[in-house]
């Protein structure tokens, strides 16, 4: 299970990138300059979206992560790398190309490869 201190730790050492303010995060890892938008990744506040409460609560999952990437590409590896109760997608996203990441299902290796992918994703659309 990756923690908040990994997120941050890992979104911290991609060079260029910063922490700020993203929709309703005030502690999002933004990329400055970066084409596909401005945003890295960043915790979601819990809602009752299609898609991201829990099944077996009926709860709003209360652990995602916006992972932002910059191309379908890079959002459809992100999807196939992992298992889909992990990494996932909504409808609310289907015009964007992000992804949903369960933190307490995420382990910090993998939160750093799915990190990665979308940085490199934002890089190499520069």
């Amino acid at each position: 299970m990756a923690t908040d201190a990994d997120l941050d730790r890992i979104a911290r050492a991609l060079p260029g990138v910063t922490v700020g303010r993203y929709w309703d995060d005030d502690r999002a890892y933004l990329m400055e300059r970066a084409r596909g938008g401005r945003g890295l990744a960043q915790r979601r506040s819990p809602r009752r979206d299609e898609g991201t409460v829990d099944p077996a609560t009926s709860e709003p999952f209360e652990d995602l992560i916006v992972v932002h990437t910059a191309t379908d590409e890079a959002r459809a590896e992100a999807l196939a790398s992992f298992p889909s109760e992990i990494v996932f997608t909504i409808p609310h996203f289907a015009r964007s190309y992000a992804v949903l990441a369960r933190r307490s299902l995420i382990s910090a290796d993998d939160l750093q490869s799915l990190l990665q992918l979308a940085w490199e994703s934002k890089q190499r659309q520069r």
